[in-house]
């Protein structure tokens, strides 16, 4: 008896709770005459529900007549709409409302694979874990809470996908014939270094196995490489701005350096009603063109043999892919106050090529990149940069290694006395290669190139209600997630 009475009044908890949170989602609501616009917004007002939808696809200027009673949200917009021919959807606490797809447009091409990677022994998310097919250079990578979304062809069905992270044990899964739910959990590594014997490699002697294998390394042929790029500025807490975009990058041969890749720009959506930039002139040129160009391993940037800037030192091992890796340790010979930066270079023992790099700016280097990093349109704004950091990473392919991503990170101190402005802005870009193909002519337009002075926000005039389609892309972290959220659905 004391047990069942335990468990009855747990349920009766559960039940309370359900109970409690399904009211916070009904409504009692009652006008004559109000548009299906303005019915949204106040069903999102009084339940905190976010609507989403194509305008093209239902007539939001309808007048109806509203009188609902205790009804939920959904119920209601199921009600309003069932003459319209249109697919509605509730998901975690969004309903989204579709043009009804035909036949035709049933036709799924592409096997959706979503999920969360945690750490198996903490059980924390793991960020920025590369998740990739088998022998294949589709690729993709979890956001900041562990979560992703892979979007694989329907012909790799049954192929062998990776998920692997620095200093873990890589996981490996067959593709599923649908989508799927798959959360994984990545097994630390540290048993396996515990069992690799430990000793000191010169960093001079890694660099030189390093230019010995550099040709067989990395492709002698142009490829075109697909991505999505996403840049973001917070002012203070706040975002202020936020775009994202589908790219073609022409990345030439990395045999030969002195040809400059060329950069398209396929299509894109951007937040504007976010807080507006009490800072009008805050803006990063170059987006994925300068980012393109991060490719280190190309423009061998820290390891050139005629690099005389840096010093070298060793910073011991670790396990990337289920192989080992050494750590490179470099920073400026003179710090002069150049644009000089300090990092590490993990280099792949067996290969001897460069797979990751994190590295930033040098203190005295920062003090004297403001007119690099900032641009100001007053002397009397005072900017100051905090921290230039970057993290680059390559996966493999068909025994060489291809670009994989590239994050950045811009951090400013801007005091504005005049416009009662005194905020940190953190400018962050990502840069994702979803695919790689080699193709040695590639024509584009002078039109379709994006130039090196071009601001992302600036290029996408119109948001693209398909945005996603069948991309790869880094999923929005829940904070993103919130932002795009409070935007409707908006059709091109």
């Amino acid at each position: 008896m004391k047990h069942r009475k335990t468990s009855n009044y747990g349920f009766t908890i559960f039940l309370l709770m359900l109970v409690t949170s399904l009211n916070a989602q009904v409504v009692s609501f009652s006008q004559e005459q109000i548009s299906l616009e303005a019915l949204f917004d106040t069903l999102t007002n009084k339940t905190s529900i976010d609507i989403a939808y194509d305008v093209n696809s239902i007539p939001t200027d309808s007048i109806i007549s509203a009188d609902f009673y205790h009804q939920h949200a959904l119920a209601i917009v199921q009600h309003v709409l069932k003459s319209e021919d249109v697919d509605i959807v509730y998901v975690d606490g969004q309903i989204v409302i579709r043009k009804m797809l035909n036949d035709q447009d049933n036709l799924q091409s592409h096997i959706i694979i979503q999920g969360t990677v945690m750490d198996a022994d903490e059980m924390i998310a793991l960020p920025l874990v590369n998740i990739s097919v088998k022998g294949r250079p589709l690729g993709t990578i979890s956001n900041a809470d562990g979560q992703y979304e892979f979007k694989v062809p329907l012909f790799y069905q049954g192929e062998v996908m990776v998920f692997s992270f620095l200093g873990y044990q890589s996981l490996e899964m067959t593709i599923p014939e649908r989508d799927t739910l798959a959360d994984v959990q990545l097994m630390s590594s540290t048993v396996k270094l515990n069992e690799v014997q430990v000793a000191y490699k010169d960093p001079d002697e890694i660099l030189s196995e390093l230019y010995a294998s550099y040709a067989a390394n990395y492709f002698d042929e142009q490829a075109v490489l697909s991505g999505f790029f996403r840049e973001s500025i917070k002012q203070d807490d706040a975002y202020v701005q936020v775009s994202e975009a589908i790219v073609e990058i022409v990345k030439p041969s990395y045999l030969n350096p002195s040809s400059m890749e060329r950069v398209r720009f396929i299509k894109g959506r951007k937040k504007n009603d976010l807080q507006a930039m009490d800072l009008i002139d805050f803006k990063l040129e170059g987006g994925p063109f300068q980012f393109s160009r991060v490719d280190i391993a190309r423009y061998k940037d820290f390891f050139h043999e005629e690099n005389s800037q840096y010093k070298y030192a060793y910073g011991g091992i670790d396990i990337l892919d289920d192989e080992i890796v050494y750590k490179v340790l470099f920073k400026p010979v003179s710090d002069d106050g150049d644009h000089l930066y300090k990092g590490t270079m993990y280099i792949n023992a067996e290969s001897f090529a460069l797979v990751r790099s994190e590295f930033e700016l040098t203190k005295k280097a920062l003090r004297s990149s403001g007119r690099t990093l900032i641009k100001k349109a007053s002397r009397k704004v005072k900017a100051k940069p905090l921290k230039a950091s970057y993290y680059i990473d390559y996966r493999p392919f068909n025994g060489k290694w291809i670009l994989n991503r590239i994050d950045g990170k811009i951090v400013i101190h801007i005091n504005d006395r005049r416009k009662k402005v005194n905020s940190v802005f953190t400018a962050v870009s990502e840069l994702l290669i979803s695919d790689w193909e080699a193709r040695d002519k590639v024509k584009l337009k002078p039109s379709e190139l994006y130039k090196s002075n071009y601001v992302l926000s600036e290029q996408i005039t119109e948001t693209d209600a398909d945005f996603w389609e069948d991309y790869n892309i880094i999923r929005p972290d829940e904070a993103l997630e919130k932002v795009f959220k409070k935007t409707k659905v908006v059709s091109k």
